[in-house]
């Protein structure tokens, strides 16, 4: 755990405060997603699909200028005050609205059950990370006044402010290019998990989803163990990789220490197990595996074979994991910034250049289908000719970049690749394109830090 003798505490504190005065804006999917349905997979997809694109799946969080700009106004620690407040943002939103449509809670309700939920939502959290702890908050004192005033509730919060520095950031990384734990996206999810069967029954406890949380942190190290262990050989450099990771699980020492043992022997993939079901964890597991593959900088992406084995006993297809590989590739070419261990990395320019290969070949191949769709959308083919001689406007650019995604999802082969973002396949279609598209129509001014 770390101490927070040199970090500003009061941060959560003024979190709530704030986020109980200013509802959550919800993203895209949870905006559209229709009350009724509740099922596990829906709101599982949905929340992979938020974790995805705000980089904590991947353990690379993504901290945006108004995020950055949230964290200094709510005083929140230097470097790692992003992170977790990515964290927190991403916690409280999901949970709130999960909860809002298990409960059929209007959309619109009012100020006061509004704090309501929040404050029930605080109060699972408090739980789930201190399950063996006892405090009264009463639930009939508005939030803001329990905030103000109650110093059972902020003297908790102080303890939370602690645990989530611990086990969400890691030491020594700025909130721009920084790493994550790992296994934050594993904490966040067994928490959701929990916080669903709580809101249908309020006789649970959390101590199943904490298990389960460790048992998958145990199983991921041993997934990892198996793709270093591909070349029978672990090198120097591997082996500290591996000692962080497993420090980083939070497991009990004695479970740290047998892990350590467990990973000095060869580890194959008859080795690895997957007590979980969930497909949202089989993708964050074999995406950290993509990950991992890079960080030795040796051609360790060439090891698919281990790969494809592992997500097969996952029971992933084939298509789902080349699916993987390209959104990881995805996100690195949009964020490439903000993975600072993967710059100047050759093993991850060699699979980008391979994945931009691959996109290349098979836009060429339905270039005919793309621009016979062009040619039915009028608006779009004007666009593209007059961005040959003439720059075009923000609002311009973004709708030839939307109308040249909704072309590339209608064609079977490129639908994998058309994500949002387009980081890789919008360049290609821009230069690939027989309109002779100067790429400058499309640069952006770079971006103020």
């Amino acid at each position: 755990m770390v101490s927070l003798a040199f970090e500003k505490t009061g941060w959560l504190n003024r979190y709530l405060s704030y986020r109980a005065a200013t509802p959550f804006a919800l993203s895209e999917q949870y905006r559209n997603l229709a009350e009724g349905k509740s099922g596990e997979e829906i709101f599982d997809d949905c929340l992979y699909a938020e974790v995805k694109k705000n980089g904590i799946l991947l353990g690379c969080p993504v901290i945006t200028e108004s995020l950055t700009e949230m964290a200094e106004k709510l005083d929140f620690p230097q470097q790692r005050g992003g992170t977790v407040l990515l964290y927190l943002e991403t916690m409280f939103s999901v949970a709130m609205i999960e909860n809002q449509i298990l409960t059929s809670a209007s959309q619109n309700d009012s100020t006061d059950s509004y704090q309501l939920r929040l404050l029930n939502i605080l109060l699972l959290v408090l739980k789930y990370h201190f399950p063996h702890s006892y405090y009264r908050i009463p639930k009939e004192v508005p939030l803001p006044e329990l905030l103000e005033q109650n110093e059972s509730l902020n003297g908790v919060l102080i303890q939370l402010e602690e645990a989530l520095i611990g086990s969400v950031t890691l030491p020594g990384y700025s909130s721009l290019g920084n790493r994550q734990n790992i296994f934050a996206f594993s904490k966040l999810y067994f928490f959701l998990l929990w916080a669903r069967e709580t809101t249908r029954n309020d006789s649970s406890t959390p101590g199943k989803y904490i298990e389960m949380d460790k048992q998958l942190r145990q199983e991921m190290i041993i997934a990892f163990a198996a793709l270093i262990w591909a070349d029978d050989y672990i090198a120097s450099a591997e082996q500290q990789v591996f000692e962080k990771y497993i420090e980083q699980t939070g497991l009990e020492e004695s479970k740290q220490n047998e892990l350590g043992r467990r990973i000095r022997e060869p580890v194959k993939t008859a080795d690895v197990k997957c007590s979980f079901t969930q497909s949202s964890i089989s993708r964050y597991l074999v995406e950290q595996l993509i990950l991992l593959s890079f960080i030795d900088n040796q051609e360790a992406w060439q090891e698919r074979e281990l790969i494809e084995n592992i997500s097969q006993k996952l029971g992933l297809s084939s298509d789902e994991l080349e699916e993987l590989y390209f959104t990881v590739a995805e996100f690195f070419s949009v964020h490439n910034e903000r993975l600072e261990f993967l710059k100047n990395n050759a093993a991850a320019k060699q699979f980008q250049d391979y994945m931009n290969d691959k996109v290349v070949m098979l836009v060429k191949k339905n270039v005919g289908n793309i621009m016979k769709e062009i040619e039915e959308t009028k608006e779009l083919s004007e666009l593209l000719v007059k961005a040959t001689t003439t720059p075009l406007t923000k609002e311009e650019k973004q709708k030839v970049q939307d109308q040249l995604m909704d072309i590339a999802k209608t064609i079977p082969a490129l639908a994998i690749f058309a994500l949002p973002g387009g980081g890789i396949l919008l360049p290609i279609l821009i230069k690939v394109l027989p309109f002779n598209i100067l790429p400058s129509s499309f640069q952006e001014e770079p971006a103020s830090r």
